[in-house]
């Protein structure tokens, strides 16, 4: 056999359920269980074109006693004089009794043969895995659970025509620039929003700088002129007015690619090294403002979702004993701020009280936290081919996240990443409003995987996905220490933070260590091998039920608790390799089908001739309008497959094989010794569920699963 033939051979020797594996060259012997009333062999030749490797399974059958050893003479005798025979090159010759033997034999079993010779000519499990796992690497939305999503991810094609290869999009005219100007530094906050709007929908980019300023406008807009629900509506428009710019002009436009680095507050590559040390990132910045503002809110603030508004009161007391001018007393009392000079100004935002600083923190939060999100998204989807170290920390196309987070080949925790970790945890155990909290775990959740994105590795122009780099192990590590410096003591904090977090890997690695605090193995990875140690060696024993635990103790995990845990992590991990994907088609024999992308956007408007219509005689021609208006809507196009991933088979064949192999180890540990000493039928449940193929099975289909290397 070839390769391909030995590694299948390795993976279905991972197996329980195989007994003797025989290599053949181009005959397959299905030797079917002896309580069958067809206890036949079945011979089976393989399809021509076929690419699957074929393995015989013969089962220990036991010896029949009447056999003789004068028989088993006459069967080597004759095996001799057939090898004989075909070296003669003459074609040898049934007796009619042997014929008719064989007929009655296929005629008894007639029904089994075409149904696994129609599955075997369709199926390669081999490349059916590969499918299955490229689906995976290849669908970037998953990466990021939860992120911000652009349009262009659902239109690769469209995407690659209109930004990644086109040019500046269309600018403004004199007029247009000088009708946002002036309606911004006049302050009329609502026409310059409807300016942009309108903009927005023609296509036209207003040009550099306007993000700063929604942003700009977001965090000093007050009610000093206007009242409360003018403030509400104009601040609504403004968020909204931002993410329409967002979808319009996204980060994945190549030639916006300075401006966007300008509004994050990053220069140019050339420039960079030369860049004033007193100028900020914009993430920075706002992050250290949110920093700040946290020690002023009140645990009772930090945990409502606070309005991003209120009434302003002047303080004429306030200016009297700081014996200010009359025209500094004028600027605080109405609202007229700077815009001409650039610079954010927070006199005004400092005014506000601290709840309404952190509502207008945490929306601020959010916008930047889409940008980075959308545009690493699409870097994924752009660098199919090949994503590692080199491609992610190319200078001159890295994506913004590992330029904001400071990332480098050799560093992750960076002091901004130390810090937003840092404020995950005191958050969490501050129990701030969950959709507020949710902006620092995917800022988390971004910085984790675009560390894990660079230690992908391939051999041969192969990946090895999915996988986790050492370095992202060592991150994970470091974030857990860092949240638990801020949460000591409290247990149902730690399991409130695990269930928030949204990459599946992330989970079960935080729930590792989390574990590792009581009786955990530490020196091991988790997987479904870890997971039968634990019950092999009757961890569970060690914890007290919660009947056992006094109310106000939140120092004990409870026995619930621990198996409760330690199966939300197992199907984390079988959510992240897709185990149980896997295992379902190598069972049910169904082709995985790869993912799939439309060619043109949907709805799109094409006008075969343009018309012209003249208003005077409109009423004569009401009758030839259907003819004249030639347009024509599609309403869609038939959606294209995605190529296929290059996948390292060799290693993630090994993977899937003995994580599968471990899964069913698992149940038959629980149904056989644990269910007896402790409660584990959600356990029994969700394995029942994973392994329902292989119960629901016909023996012939058991038996060609076995044929196939099947586990």
């Amino acid at each position: 056999m070839g390769s391909n033939g030995e590694e299948l051979l390795n993976f279905a020797m991972n197996s329980d359920s195989v007994n003797t594996i025989n290599s053949t060259a181009d005959v397959a012997e299905i030797v079917l269980d002896t309580n069958l009333e067809f206890n036949k062999t079945i011979p089976f030749h393989l399809p021509q074109e076929s690419d699957v490797e074929m393995v015989s399974v013969r089962s220990a059958a036991e010896p029949d006693p009447n056999k003789s050893d004068s028989k088993a003479s006459n069967k080597s005798d004759s095996k001799l004089d057939g090898k004989s025979i075909l070296e003669s090159g003459t074609k040898p010759q049934a007796a009619p009794g042997e014929v008719f033997a064989r007929k009655a034999c296929l005629k008894r079993t007639n029904e089994y043969p075409a149904p696994l010779n129609h599955t075997l000519k369709k199926l390669n499990w081999k490349f059916n895995l590969r499918i299955l796992i490229s689906n995976l690497y290849m669908k970037s939305e998953d990466r990021l659970p939860g992120a911000c999503v652009s349009r262009c991810l659902y239109n690769t094609s469209l995407c690659t025509q209109r930004h990644r290869c086109s040019a500046l999009p269309d600018g403004p005219n004199f007029a247009a620039v000088q009708a946002l100007r002036t309606t911004l530094h006049g302050q009329h906050y609502d026409t310059f929003l409807d300016i942009l709007e309108m903009m927005v929908l023609q296509g036209v980019y207003p040009g550099e700088g306007v993000f700063d300023r929604l942003i700009d406008m977001a965090m000093i807009l007050i009610a000093k002129e206007i009242s409360v629900k003018e403030l509400g509506d104009i601040y609504n428009k403004l968020i909204r007015t931002f993410f329409l710019l967002v979808d319009a002009f996204p980060p994945c436009w190549t030639a916006l690619r300075p401006y966007y680095l300008s509004f994050l507050g990053v220069s140019h590559p050339p420039l960079r090294e030369t860049r004033s040390t007193n100028s900020t990132q914009k993430l920075q910045f706002y992050i250290d403002l949110f920093e700040e503002n946290l020690t002023h809110c009140s645990d009772e603030e930090i945990r409502e979702n606070t309005k991003f508004y209120e009434k302003f009161v002047f303080n004429f007391s306030e200016e009297e004993d700081a014996n200010m001018s009359q025209e500094t007393v004028f600027l605080r009392h109405v609202q007229q701020y700077d815009w001409q000079s650039g610079k954010l100004c927070l006199d005004d935002f400092k005014r506000m009280s601290p709840a309404v600083r952190l509502a207008r923190l945490c929306d601020v939060l959010n916008m930047l936290t889409c940008v980075l999100e959308i545009e690493f998204l699409s870097w994924l989807d752009h660098n199919r081919l090949r994503q590692s170290e080199s491609e992610l920390f190319q200078e001159n196309s890295r994506s913004f996240a590992s330029i904001v987070f400071e990332m480098s080949a050799g560093t992750r925790l960076s002091d901004i990443v130390k810090q937003i970790m840092s404020l995950y945890g005191q958050v969490v155990a501050k129990s701030m409003y969950p959709e507020r909290q949710r902006i620092l775990q995917r800022l988390v959740s971004l910085i984790v995987e675009v560390s894990n994105t660079a230690e992908l590795k391939y051999e041969d122009n192969a990946v090895i996905y999915p996988s986790m780099g050492p370095q992202t192990h060592l991150l994970i590590e470091d974030f857990f220490k860092i949240f638990k410096s801020h949460n000591r003591k409290k247990v149902r904090t730690y399991l409130m933070a695990i269930r928030q977090l949204d990459p599946p890997y992330l989970r079960f690695e935080f729930t590792d260590h989390f574990l590792k605090l009581f009786f955990f193995p530490k020196k091991t990875h988790f997987g479904p091998e870890k997971v039968v140690g634990e019950f092999r060696a009757r961890q569970w024993v060690k914890y007290n039920l919660k009947s056992e635990i006094e109310d106000d103790d939140d120092e004990q995990l409870s026995r619930e608790d621990y198996l409760a845990l330690l199966l939300s992590a197992l199907k984390d991990y079988d959510k992240w390799l897709n185990l149980g994907g896997f295992w379902k088609y190598l069972m049910s024999k169904e082709l995985v089908q790869p993912l799939t992308a439309r060619i043109s956007p949907v709805g799109r408007v094409v006008r075969e001739a343009p018309k012209v219509f003249r208003l005077d005689a409109l009423e004569e021609e009401v009758h030839t309008w259907k003819e004249r208006m030639s347009t024509k809507v599609i309403t869609g196009r038939e959606k294209v497959n995605l190529p296929v991933a290059s996948i390292n088979m060799a290693k993630m064949c090994v993977r899937y094989g003995e994580d599968v192999r471990q899964m069913r180890v698992l149940r038959q540990l629980l149904q056989n010794e644990v269910y007896k000493e402790v409660d584990v039928s959600d356990w029994l449940t969700y394995l029942n569920n994973f392994l329902s193929y292989e119960e629901s099975m016909s023996p012939v289909d058991s038996a060609s699963s076995s044929l196939l290397g099947g586990i």
